[in-house]
């Protein structure tokens, strides 16, 4: 566009504030070329000594102000969001002014530099007081004499529209070609110098990164040649700048690594551009330590690798958390064997081997034998170091191939790997029996316990790992079964007899719910009078195949399952409606006796209490059943139900006494009623035997504590007389009666009168 041909456009109102063509020096005079050289020359001055960006800016308002008479400078910027500008330089300008400008919107009718920015285009305003692009910042114009404004975009480096420079003028006036390079080259300059600072932050902050880190960053040329290091790498490896400034970054590496593998490295970060991974450091004290690395190379645009990012850590601390980690997770922390996860593991490959190689493999599990009443006896402490000690036995018992593992408590399992024949294992297997059952010297302490083993053979009995324990288990319980310190090898009748134990526990379910369940009522006898006022209730299940079947076959699996609450509080209820009847008819002091098991106390609280009080009738009419071992649990719930019966008035019989560990604190703490004698005792009692001895002492002792003494297993006459003697207070067996049906017992009572 010519000069004459931006004149007519000028006298064009419509047109007249269109985007002018970029000045030319040529239609520049002499005199305006030199001035705008000079302002270019002192404002780039400033730019390349690195003087504050907003500085710079209001530099640049300054010169220009000077360079046009009646006018002052704006820079504008937009904000974050790119939705609003606001002033950022404007030295000559009044406060109150930049305070109305602050939050200016982009827009048709936003002054000259709000429709810079809209249009991204240079804006010419001669007359702010009519313009109707204007409109919505009259006022601004009206109150500080702003009677023209010329603006123009400021654009970064990449070209985007970030703000405005403008001039406005206190004189109604359009720019000549010597104002629009002022404005060109302001412009261009702010742009500069904000693209600058945000260089110049990005430097600083990359410093600070570098500077600051963590971790040791250095950074080496294409050759591998150290050419900076942070404060970190000093920290960590104790080298200086000068002592590795200029050197290869092999001075750092340990000598573990061949040639080959640092090769490796190196193409791989050619190749792809990163690699990270462990190798093993040295520091300048020659300490060789492991790090994890991370290179990264730095690429010219030539694409050829100019330098080398290199940052890593010490990861000692680390390895040596996971080493921990990982024996947590595959050894006993107490005996330090293998535990159940590294068993299996190595039982798995133990298999692989012997079917590879054709030969056997032998998997005991052993339960030590009364540890439950060592623990009990003397305390867990002590229990921990027994169990710390049978490792120790178990593992001199086996060869080095061998793994000998705890799986928790005081369960341990072998693994006898090449075996060619049984008779092998079976030697080792008594070696371990005769290690275990000798006397176990804990400190102060001495403590006896035995083992119960099971055995099963790979590939004889099963050939995968699962089935290899359940197997070993199975027979381990055989053993126990078998009176224990013994062991027992695994036979498939064992498989048929855990699948009908599997069965029953299946039917027992619908055993309750279908009344298959019967109460049998055997007498206690009261040896001096012959009276009978008490009965033992036993229970029965009725099975619709297999006929009668005894607790033996069913309590236990009622355990398991926790079936036996529901079962016991039926029995209890039973047993209750039963001698309120009885009071009634034979004696209103009639008691009932019930047996409760231990797992009935630890389930949940009992209501029976609360069932005794709805009825209205004397705790005192039940007797509730428990084995000694109960009592030195010490378990809140049982320590809570028994004081809860003892304030009731329910009575509490130690069933089976003399075959566990007692306690007569607790036998006192408990406010216990009855001692039974176990009928082991009276199974072989005379006048010469020991058992009258311990008998005697018995009935003796439970005396002395307030207590009263019934005797089981009353067969004989003979024995019969022998307890009367002894001043024992009742007795309970065949020689008086077999439990009896409740019609049955009624008779039985009504014959007795």
């Amino acid at each position: 566009m010519s000069v004459n041909d931006e004149k007519d456009v000028r006298s064009d109102e419509d047109t007249i504030h269109q985007f002018a063509a970029p000045a030319s020096y040529f239609e520049l005079t002499n005199e305006e070329q030199g001035r705008i050289l000079q302002f270019q020359q002192e404002v780039l001055e400033l730019v390349v000594l690195g003087n504050d960006y907003r500085e710079i800016c209001e530099k640049v308002c300054l010169l220009i102000e000077q360079l046009l008479e009646d006018a002052v400078a704006t820079v504008m910027l937009l904000d974050k969001e790119k939705q609003c500008m606001n002033v950022f330089a404007a030295p000559s300008v009044p406060e109150a002014c930049i305070v109305q400008l602050n939050g200016l919107r982009p827009g048709p009718d936003s002054g000259s530099c709000g429709n810079a920015v809209f249009r991204q285009e240079a804006v010419f305003i001669e007359s702010t007081l009519d313009d109707p692009r204007w409109q919505s910042i009259r006022q601004l114009a009206i109150d500080f004499n702003i009677l023209s404004c010329w603006s123009m975009p400021v654009r970064s480096k990449g070209g985007e529209c970030i703000g405005s420079f403008a001039l406005s003028s206190f004189v109604r006036r359009l720019p000549n070609t010597y104002h629009r390079k002022l404005l060109e080259i302001g412009s261009f300059i702010i742009g500069i110098a904000l693209e600058q600072q945000k260089v110049n932050e990005q430097l600083n902050l990359s410093s600070k990164v570098f500077e600051n880190s963590a971790e040791a960053i250095l950074i080496t040329d294409a050759n591998k040649v150290i050419i900076a290091i942070n404060k970190a790498l000093n920290k960590l490896t104790g080298y200086a700048e000068k002592d590795v400034l200029g050197k290869s970054v092999s001075i750092m590496l340990s000598k573990r690594h061949s040639s080959k593998f640092f090769q490796k490295i190196w193409a791989s970060v050619k190749q792809f551009n990163h690699w990270q991974g462990e190798i093993w450091n040295r520091d300048k004290h020659k300490r060789e330590y492991p790090a994890w690395f991370n290179i990264t190379p730095v690429r010219s645009h030539d694409d050829s690798i100019n330098y080398y990012l290199i940052n890593f850590s010490d990861i000692t601390d680390k390895k040596r958390s996971d080493e921990i980690i990982w024996r947590q997770a595959n050894y006993d922390s107490l005996t330090g064997l293998p535990n159940r996860n590294m068993f299996y593991d190595r039982l798995n490959q133990s298999i692989k081997n012997a079917a590879r190689l054709e030969t056997k493999l032998a998997v005991l599990f052993i339960d030590l034998d009364r540890f439950k009443e060592v623990n009990d006896s003397f305390g867990h402490s002590v229990g921990d170091a027994l169990l710390v000690e049978a490792a120790k036995r178990l593992n001199s018992c086996v060869r080095e191939t061998d793994t000998v593992a705890r799986l928790g408590g005081d369960e341990f399992t072998i693994i006898l790997s090449g075996i060619n024949d049984q008779q092998s294992a079976e030697i080792i297997i008594q070696t371990i029996l005769l290690e275990l059952v000798k006397p176990f010297n804990l400190g102060t302490k001495l403590a006896y316990v035995s083992a119960s083993i099971g055995v099963t053979y790979f590939p004889d009995d099963a050939n995968s790992a699962d089935l290899l324990m359940k197997n070993a288990d199975q027979a381990m319980y055989a053993a126990k079964n078998n009176g224990r310190n013994c062991w027992s090898c695994f036979t498939s009748n064992m498989r048929v007899a855990t699948k009908i134990r599997s069965k029953t526990a299946y039917e027992l379910r619908s055993a309750l719910r279908d009344h298959q369940l019967f109460l049998l009522y055997q007498p206690i006898v009261e040896l001096v009078s012959g009276n009978v006022y008490k009965a033992e209730a036993l229970i029965r299940w009725q099975h619709p195949e297999r006929g009668t079947i005894g607790p033996d076959e069913f309590i236990s699996i009622a355990e398991e399952t926790n079936l036996i609450t529901d079962i016991g509080d039926w029995v209890f209820k039973q047993a209750v409606n039963q001698a309120i009847v009885w009071q009634e008819t034979f004696n209103i002091g009639f008691q009932i006796s019930i047996n409760k098991s231990p797992k009935q106390f630890i389930s949940k609280m009992s209501d029976w209490v609360n069932y005794l009080n709805r009825l209205g009738i004397n705790g005192q009419s039940i007797v509730v059943e428990i084995t000694e071992n109960l009592l030195l649990d010490a378990h809140e719930l049982v320590v809570k139900q028994l004081l809860n019966y003892r304030d009731a008035g329910v009575q509490v019989a130690i069933d089976d006494f003399g075959t566990g560990y007692s306690s007569l604190s607790y036998l006192k703490k408990f406010d216990i009623d009855y001692l039974k004698i176990d009928q082991s005792f009276i199974a072989n009692l005379d006048n010469e035997s020991n058992d009258r001895i311990l008998c005697e002492a018995i009935i003796t002792m439970a005396h002395r504590l307030g207590m009263k003494v019934i005797a089981e297993g009353v067969e004989t006459n003979s024995q019969k007389q022998l307890l009367k003697a002894m001043g024992c207070d009742y007795g309970q067996g065949y020689f008086f009666s077999k439990p009896l049906p409740a019609d049955r017992f009624e008779a039985f009572i009504q014959h007795q009168v």
